[in-house]
């Protein structure tokens, strides 16, 4: 069974136009906000965890982001166990406008 921490912050402001190639701070904070969206996903959808083998390579492929699906790729060839279970997500779309599940809130301040 999937235990979380797969490896996106937003990609919008990660993205900068012209780079040829990532390193390895942009990839890790774009698979660090996409795992953390796709360990919610795997929350409300509980039947997909079921089907995550124990110890599985986790290796998500966002279908708007093909450079980091080609780095993730790379890097699940490199990090791969031998005999290790490799599930390979294709994440098809996030919703462009995230928002806080919060529907109420109080906040107290005390000083000194």
């Amino acid at each position: 069974m999937y235990n979380g921490g797969s490896a996106v912050v937003s990609r919008v402001t990660l993205f900068r136009e012209g780079a040829k190639q990532m390193n390895k701070k942009e990839i890790a904070l774009r698979n660090l906000a996409l795992g953390f969206e796709f360990d919610k996903y795997l929350l409300e959808h509980p039947e997909i965890l079921e089907k995550i083998p124990e110890n599985a390579l986790v290796v998500l492929l966002p279908q708007d982001d093909p450079e980091l699906a080609k780095a993730n790729i790379a890097l699940a060839k490199k990090g791969r166990e031998p005999g290790q279970p490799v599930v390979h997500v294709i994440i098809k779309a996030l919703d462009p406008h995230p928002r806080s599940r919060v529907l109420d809130a109080e906040v107290s301040v005390t000083l000194g």
